[in-house]
């Protein structure tokens, strides 16, 4: 079967928007590297090439190019149908439009990168408590004994030592005061009164 001689058919889209970001926007899902979906567009027999611009309210030419017709979409935007163009050919400009649009998605699209967990955090003193070191610790032989630290000593033990050695210094004074009064006494017996108990003591005896 030999090729069609006539020319593809030329259409032109007009879309309501101020600029090409506002487009892209806006219908960014209707564009790929591939392919487009012409909004407002007329319903076409699949697999015809058709010759078309896509321009921007006030005129500018924002895609320019031929595609070959994969299909028409009833709702292809906000309830408005669409005709889908598979490209075989574009140009330069619209070309650079393309790239821009499929940077635009990936930025869109989410993360598959797996979440980095950051380490616990490093758990030190408080601020404000000072924390002391614990002593040394000392070596011992077994069965030898280690008198205590100055810091090992406590208070109790300390206040018992003193009771302890508190009788030892009144003991001298009470010794003195039973020989005073035993003296006392003895001065105040006569000669005769010794003799007389001495002799009681030895008819008991």
């Amino acid at each position: 079967m030999a090729d069609d001689p006539r020319p593809p058919v030329a259409i032109r889209i007009t879309r309501p928007y101020a600029s090409e970001d506002e487009y892209l926007e806006q219908e960014l899902d209707l564009l790929s590297r591939t392919g487009i979906t012409l909004v407002g567009a007329q319903p076409r027999p699949q697999g015809v090439v058709l010759r078309f611009e896509l321009v921007l309210s006030a005129g500018q030419v924002l895609l320019r190019g031929e595609g070959r017709v994969v299909g028409f979409k009833p709702s292809a935007h906000q309830g408005v149908g669409g005709l889908a163009l598979r490209f075989t050919r574009i140009d330069a400009r619209s070309k650079a439009l393309l790239d821009k649009a499929a940077a635009l998605r990936e930025r869109r699209r989410p993360s598959t990168r797996p979440v980095r967990s950051e380490p616990p955090p490093k758990v030190g003193p408080s601020p404000g408590i000072e924390t002391q070191a614990s002593p040394p610790s000392r070596d011992v032989p077994p069965g030898s004994l280690v008198a205590p630290t100055p810091s090992e000593k406590e208070v109790p033990m300390q206040a018992a030592q003193a009771r302890m050695a508190a009788p030892a210094v009144t003991r001298p004074l009470e010794r003195d005061a039973l020989l005073e009064k035993l003296r006392a006494r003895a001065s105040a017996l006569d000669g005769a009164a010794v003799r007389r108990i001495l002799d009681q003591r030895r008819r008991q005896a």
